[in-house]
């Protein structure tokens, strides 16, 4: 499939496009379409998160995130890594502690751009070598280097829901494709770390969002679609760790997926964007705090024991009345 270049506005209909991060960011779709960010706050919060959040419904402006100097870092190393993305402002200063800086740095985000300072963008650039440096050494992902970079899909879902996506890169062949996303940042990469770093940030959601709409452009390929994030350590040594997403945990975020999606369908339908119930709730005592406090209190009965003298857990039991209640209960 031929991918068209599209530079502003809506696109015609479904299909693979190259077009600035704004345009992607503005939703070009037909109508107001889910993106993995807006689903991601359907399952995690509430309808009424995602109408404010999207573009073409309740958000007003531009994001209110406060931008840190690692968040630059990060951000154009991505740029570097990929070779295209939102155009970069080198600022002559060592801080932001300056007014004329700080006003410097504001107008750049203004317009779009990413601002940084000089002394941060060596460590950007020094973080993107490394990057293709690493990388070239893992088997398996040399495709990465020539593939397509900030590849948008779009597609009308059947159920009548426009569903996008901006890939980092993507890998077409004939027999398979391999979808990539880099994800930068200061926690560590360690392998060991990632599963839980998956899930705590929905990561699952956009797998199984990239691969439903490059299947669905691309149905030859339904089965043989690889879904792989690099995750980067900011930090030097700048660390990596090439990640591709199992069977578990597309399966888990392609439910998440269905719930965002009949979520989205419902509230566009009835135009209603709920937030949480209006009503007394009780949360639920987690189960693994449960049995870590159980096993807090084994430990103890046993210490006791050891010193002869056994507690008593019940609060309400008489070792525990006020002094001087008597005989009260």
């Amino acid at each position: 499939m031929e991918i068209i270049e599209h530079t502003a506005g809506r696109v015609a209909g479904p299909g693979l496009y190259r077009m600035p991060a704004e345009a992607y960011h503005a939703d070009p779709c037909p109508a107001p379409s889910l993106s993995s960010s807006i689903a991601k706050l359907l399952v995690e919060q509430s309808p009424a998160h995602a109408h404010a959040a999207h573009p073409r419904l309740g958000k007003v402006g531009q994001d209110g995130n406060n931008p840190t100097r690692p968040k630059e870092i990060g951000a154009v190393a991505h740029k570097l890594i990929l070779g295209q993305g939102v155009e970069v402002v080198a600022i002559d200063a060592d801080d932001y502690t300056s007014g004329k800086v700080r006003l410097a740095r504001a107008e750049a985000y203004g317009e779009g751009k990413t601002p940084i300072l000089n002394a941060d963008r060596i460590v950007a650039e020094r973080l993107a070598q490394r990057v293709e440096m690493r990388l070239a050494a893992v088997p398996g992902c040399s495709g990465f280097f020539d593939a397509p970079a900030e590849v948008v899909g779009v597609i009308r879902h059947r159920s009548g829901a426009w569903l996008r996506t901006m890939m980092d890169r993507v890998e077409i062949h004939a027999t398979h494709a391999v979808i990539w996303d880099v994800k930068t940042g200061d926690v560590p990469a360690a392998p060991h770390t990632l599963g839980r770093r998956i899930v705590n940030m929905g990561m699952e959601v956009q797998a199984a969002l990239y691969v439903r709409v490059l299947e669905t452009l691309l149905p030859h390929l339904a089965g043989r679609v690889t879904f792989r994030w690099i995750f980067v350590e900011n930090e030097a040594p700048n660390a990596l760790v090439v990640a591709e997403a199992d069977a578990t945990t597309l399966g888990i975020g392609g439910r998440k997926l269905a719930l965002a999606l009949d979520r989205w369908n419902t509230a566009c339908a009835k135009d209603s964007w709920p937030g949480y119930p209006a009503a007394i709730i009780r949360p639920e005592f987690p189960a693994w705090a449960e049995a870590q406090w159980q096993e807090r209190e084994e430990r103890e009965d046993a210490a006791a024991r050891d010193r002869g003298e056994p507690l008593n857990w019940d609060v309400a039991a008489s070792p525990f009345r006020p002094l001087g209640m008597g005989e009260a209960a």
